[in-house]
């Protein structure tokens, strides 16, 4: 039996291996099927739409019956049935229907997991990188693998490496024992009440500017590195350098939360996303420029999660933390990636690239403005 830490490891590790051959090559198979941008950025766009309602759903749930495990349990089965309709047809459609009934199901686990997570580390909240690490590496050796094999085979060889990672990440949620303690054990709060919370509002504000930046680099930097020469290697190897680095991240967080408050870590994350997504807009042909852009990957997701994730423990409260976490999921990394998808793809092919990535580097510009030390440390403590 493997203790709850070890056990949240591998369920990271297996769940971001499937992001890993998901997230940055799914787009390219979409255009090999003859999809248009518009199409891609709709089909992207709904991860995001089910992270919308779905999680507010799953963290009902989980907090009303106190069974994370088994949910996970089944959303991670339901996942795996709900993409192997991909290999059953090609059609706008139809792909369409699938990734809605898969999405239902993935946006019902990482909530969950989170909760559990935050659970187990709740009197050391530095060690939460030591856990979440496992999934960055998962995520390092999938991008980068899948990134050399589709140098070599066929693009859609994409389907066949996601399908058996989903299975994967069923095995690692039959293998997790029952967490330390239920989250509903705590005296439960309003959510309600949380919601009407200045400190709350701009938190969440936050976020979704910060999602709604992200959503073109996840949709189309695939596609926007291939459309300047680069091999599908040299792709997986730039999504690989930010993961790499995040990893580095992850074990110094303990230093760095000890160091830095929550405040001023989630501040500096949005100067280097208007930073990051400047470079990516304007120095494609540069590869060393863009390592370095993959490079600020450290703050703008690394630092910027974990201090996220840590500020909605407490801002929702300890007896809202399934459901807390489902909220800032919900308004953040759905409702913003889905603005941020569908407006960049509707974008991509009307104003170009470069501008496309301009409105992320001003999403990320407004967020730091949102987030300005002179308000911030009176916004996020009341």
């Amino acid at each position: 039996m493997l203790t709850p830490a070890a056990a949240l490891s591998a369920y990271y590790f297996a769940y971001f291996a499937y992001v890993g051959a998901y997230s940055p090559y799914i787009t390219l198979y979409l255009k090999d099927i003859g999809m248009t941008a518009a199409q891609i950025g709709l089909l992207y766009s709904i991860p995001q739409v089910m992270r919308i309602f779905g999680p507010n759903a799953w963290g009902h749930l989980a907090d009303s019956t106190g069974r994370p495990r088994a949910i996970v349990r089944i959303a991670a089965c339901a996942s795996l049935l709900g993409f192997a309709g991909m290999y059953l047809g090609t059609s706008f459609a139809w792909i369409f229907a699938v990734l809605v009934a898969m999405h239902f199901f993935t946006s019902a686990q990482m909530p969950l997991i989170e909760a559990v997570t935050l659970d187990q580390v709740r009197e050391s909240p530095g060690h939460y990188g030591r856990i979440r690490v496992w999934g960055s590496v998962g995520f390092v050796i999938a991008v980068l693998g899948l990134g050399y094999l589709l140098d070599y085979l066929p693009v859609r060889t994409v389907l066949h490496v996601t399908t058996a990672l989903l299975a994967l990440v069923l095995l690692a949620a039959l293998a997790m024992p029952a967490p330390r303690r239920v989250v509903t054990d705590a005296p439960r709060e309003s959510l309600r009440g949380k919601l009407k919370l200045p400190a709350v509002r701009v938190f969440l504000a936050a976020g979704f500017l910060n999602a709604f930046a992200h959503a073109a680099l996840y949709t189309f930097f695939s596609i926007y590195l291939d459309q300047n020469g680069y091999s599908k290697s040299a792709i997986g190897w730039m999504w690989t350098i930010g993961v790499l680095i995040e990893i580095i991240v992850f074990q110094c967080l303990p230093q760095l939360t000890k160091r830095f408050s929550l405040e001023t870590l989630f501040f500096s994350t949005f100067v280097f996303c208007a930073i990051r997504f400047t470079l990516i807009a304007w120095a494609v042909e540069w590869w060393q420029v863009l390592v370095i852009a993959q490079l600020m990957h450290a703050f703008t997701f690394a630092i910027y999660h974990a201090s996220a994730v840590a500020l909605a423990g407490q801002l929702f409260g300890a007896g809202n933390q399934a459901r807390g976490q489902a909220v800032y999921i919900s308004l953040t990394f759905g409702l913003g990636g889905f603005a941020g998808a569908m407006i960049s793809g509707g974008l991509w092919e009307i104003i170009g690239p470069s501008w496309t990535y301009m409105l992320s580097a001003a999403a990320g510009a407004l967020g730091a403005l949102l987030l300005w030390p002179g308000q911030r440390g009176a916004a996020l403590h009341r």
